[in-house]
């Protein structure tokens, strides 16, 4: 359960964006589709441990996971990709946040490259200010830092927004190597996309749960 309060002074009630969202998720790849302001992407930040739930339990291997664990464990590329330093360059960035997991300079090097070829993204895009970059590309690089992690838990809100037909295709044979090792959430508006990332699909609807895909 995740309640937002109103605004001081607003009048208003409370927001309940997560009403008891029940989700039961392994090793795979499960999809969620639902309409704008339904709860994803406040499920997803309560899932990565940016948001402290308000009530329930999250069990992760069976124990409760609390907000700091839930870092540890789970990447989460958000649907909005400017949570980077605009002044340096994709590759910094991806330097920097890789340090933050645990991964050595080399090693966040050699798995940016790699991803980035398999999302079209070019050497040349590495190298380059993140605040100059296309709105596509700066999506690319949300999503490797994202998946350079091998984590656990990997957490993809809207990762398809802005893709090129290369890059959709290149993200959907990662989110299917993810699944092997790894359990996997994606959202997406797109039914198509999501059927074709996604072994399962359920839908949020006023912060619950259904069978189902995008609304």
């Amino acid at each position: 359960m995740k309640i937002f309060p109103a605004p001081v002074f607003s009048g208003l009630a409370p927001l309940r964006a997560l009403a008891g969202a029940d989700l039961a998720a392994e090793t795979g790849v499960t999809g969620l589709g639902g309409s704008n302001g339904s709860g994803k992407t406040t499920l997803f930040r309560t899932l990565a441990g940016v948001l402290e739930a308000d009530g329930g339990v999250i069990l992760a291997g069976g124990l409760p996971a609390d907000a700091k664990r839930l870092r540890e464990l789970a990447a989460y590329c958000p649907s909005n990709p400017r949570s980077f330093y605009f002044r340096l360059s994709a590759a910094e960035n991806l330097r920097f946040f890789g340090a933050l997991a645990g991964l050595t300079s080399a090693e966040a090097a050699a798995r940016a490259e790699q991803l980035a070829g398999r999302l079209g993204l070019s050497p040349s895009d590495l190298k380059r200010r993140f605040d100059r970059l296309s709105e596509g590309n700066m999506q690319k690089v949300s999503l490797i830092r994202a998946l350079s992690r091998r984590a656990q838990f990997l957490l993809l809100d809207e990762p398809f927004r802005g893709l090129d037909g290369v890059a959709c295709r290149g993200l959907l044979e990662l989110i299917a190597e993810a699944g092997k090792i790894s359990t996997v959430l994606v959202t997406s508006h797109s039914r198509e996309l999501l059927a074709a990332a996604a072994g399962r699909t359920l839908r949020i609807e006023n912060g619950r749960l259904q069978p189902g895909g995008p609304a």
